[in-house]
């Protein structure tokens, strides 16, 4: 179950249906098995749609169903959210809170404990198996739509304008982080960044050792900048937190934009070398590969 095109698709149409398929198939299972790690499930069922509306930005020119589809396949995955971000917030304070030094050991402990409870009162007030068990039944309805699903185009064409448009819109995004440095140009470039992992992985066997190769730069960025897009998250959330003592949460923030510049410095060398070409010249090598992979060459 490869999230990839074949050349024995018939059509880019019978990639797009497959894919989406088999993702909302391997979903369901891990619906099916909650009951051995509910987290895992949440965590495996967000990751399946988030490559889902991967597939789906890439044929978005070509694909007349784009909107209804995503915003669909977005209503299915937000409830899913908050359960999986309270876990992420504690994860990501226990790396802050390793610089804090001992001075602050027993404020950090309090905040801690805090995030804990937030943690439980989110689980309490997001039930996990009712979300799963609503979202299992919205993806069995989706796989009737999915073998609908019609393309405008065909070949190269039906993947193309989606593929320079996300590869574009990164660029874009990666010079505005570089400039502003703010969070949520970082988090926008992320997303960007994770469209485009998504479309190396579908159009993988055009050329498949340099496109994994390249593939491997484009998840290690979405990571580092994932991480930093955490921190941010958790510095909202340590500002906006009631009875946290002022001194605390500064004493937490300076190892934070710390670790975030260093993010960010990583985050540029990978994406320098990521997005070299231009959209033109992305868009033309990769038309020119996908003809002689398809010709069998």
């Amino acid at each position: 179950m490869a999230y990839r095109i074949r050349r024995r698709d018939s059509k880019a149409q019978t990639s797009l249906r497959r894919v989406a398929r088999e993702q909302v198939q391997a979903a369901i299972r891990s619906i099916d098995t909650a009951a051995v790690d509910t987290a895992g499930a949440i965590h495996d069922v967000r990751k399946r749609i988030k490559k889902i509306r991967g597939l789906l930005r890439l044929v978005r020119p070509s694909f007349d169903g784009y909107r209804d589809e995503n915003a669909a396949f977005r209503r299915i995955a937000a409830p899913l959210g908050p359960k999986r971000d309270a876990d992420v917030l504690i994860e990501t304070f226990e790396r802050v809170a390793a610089h804090a030094g001992a001075a602050h050991a027993d404020a950090v402990g309090s905040v801690r404990q805090l995030l804990v409870q937030h943690g439980k009162a989110v689980e309490t007030a997001h039930d996990p198996d009712a979300l799963l068990d609503a979202a299992k039944s919205e993806l069995q309805a989706a796989l009737p739509r999915i073998a609908t699903w019609r393309l405008a185009d065909d070949g190269f064409e039906a993947f193309e304008a989606g593929l320079t448009s996300s590869y574009r819109r990164a660029r874009k995004a990666m010079r505005a982080a570089g400039g502003t440095g703010e969070d949520e140009a970082f988090h926008d470039w992320r997303k960007r960044t994770k469209d485009h992992a998504f479309h190396l992985r579908l159009l993988q066997p055009v050329w498949p050792g340099p496109m994994r190769a390249i593939h491997v730069c484009a998840t290690e960025l979405g990571d580092t900048l994932g991480l930093h897009h955490d921190l941010a998250v958790l510095a909202d959330h340590l500002h906006a937190m009631t009875g946290v003592d002022a001194g605390i949460v500064a004493a937490l923030e300076a190892p934070l934009r710390a670790q975030q510049r260093a993010l960010a410095r990583r985050a540029h060398a990978l994406g320098t070398r990521l997005y070299a070409d231009s959209p033109a010249q992305l868009a033309g090598s990769w038309r020119r590969r996908h003809a002689a992979w398809r010709s069998g060459i």
